[in-house]
């Protein structure tokens, strides 16, 4: 079935939590569950759903700094029975070309970084980000915590472009 990538809507609330839930506590600790509900309510950046058919199987997002040359992903996050289907790497290409694409201020980033546990280290440098950092016991709830960075260079740019058109996802 194909996938469709949108923004994400007050009534997709139940279904991202949900997929929320599927992860914990392999991707994600339980307590995460307060900020992904802040991030819901306030989000500091756009946010966007992966949909099959009419359920919601993927979610993330990004914030921009209006004072560095920065975008941060927010989230990403797959629904547990779907790992490993190119759901959540077609969610980032997306995310990252939609930050390229920007207009206005603050424009397109130069780079983009994400923090995140080391055993999903893995995806993000698969799909082209370098480790910067690597924190023992980084995150409050005792986790170890790896950041990451990409470069968002015209080059890269088009490899985004160049993955997109291969994937059998479409965005609205």
């Amino acid at each position: 079935m194909k996938i469709r990538i949108r923004r994400y809507r007050p009534e997709d609330r139940k279904a991202v939590l949900a997929a929320f839930r599927t992860n914990v506590p392999d991707h994600f600790p339980a307590s995460e569950e307060a900020w992904l509900r802040s991030a819901l309510d306030e989000p500091d950046g756009p946010l966007f759903v992966a949909v099959e058919g009419d359920q919601v199987v993927a979610f993330g997002g990004y914030e921009l700094s209006d004072f560095y040359n920065l975008g941060t992903l927010v989230f990403g996050l797959v629904r547990a029975d779907r790992h490993g289907t190119g759901i959540g790497r077609a969610l980032l290409h997306y995310r990252l070309l939609h930050m390229a694409g920007r207009k206005g201020r603050p424009g397109r980033p130069r780079y983009v970084t994400v923090d995140t546990h080391p055993h999903t280290a893995g995806f993000f440098q698969r799909c082209g980000f370098v480790e910067i950092a690597r924190w023992p016991g980084g995150y409050r709830s005792g986790r170890d915590r790896v950041d990451l960075r990409f470069e968002l260079s015209d080059e890269a740019v088009a490899r985004l472009r160049a993955d997109a058109g291969q994937d059998k996802l479409s965005a609205r």
